[in-house]
């Protein structure tokens, strides 16, 4: 994967901070160790995370299982619509 510039940091905080208080999207992060990816946290019932990661030509959000629950070509159309990410209302499987 492609690591995250300054700019898309600043742009997926101003499109997590544009989201009501109570968006199933509760956080995120960048973990700084794995410049490649950021984390989105959720909060329904109990904390869940997804990993963001980039292509050349798209985006791609993950489920803790490395299983792709989505993609779009820019993190506005990921982002904006986050909460229709397959799963990301759902709790998490135990195993």
């Amino acid at each position: 994967m492609i690591v995250f510039t300054p700019s898309e940091l600043e742009q997926i905080d101003a499109l997590w901070r544009a989201c009501p208080i109570d968006h199933v999207w509760t956080g995120w992060a960048f973990p700084g160790n794995c410049d490649d990816e950021v984390w989105i946290f959720r909060n329904k019932a109990n904390w869940r995370r997804f990993t963001l990661c980039k292509s050349r030509t798209a985006y791609y959000i993950y489920d803790e299982k490395r299983r792709i629950v989505a993609k779009a070509p820019s993190l506005e159309d990921l982002l904006l619509n986050v909460d229709a990410v397959p799963g990301i209302n759902d709790p998490l499987p135990l195993d």
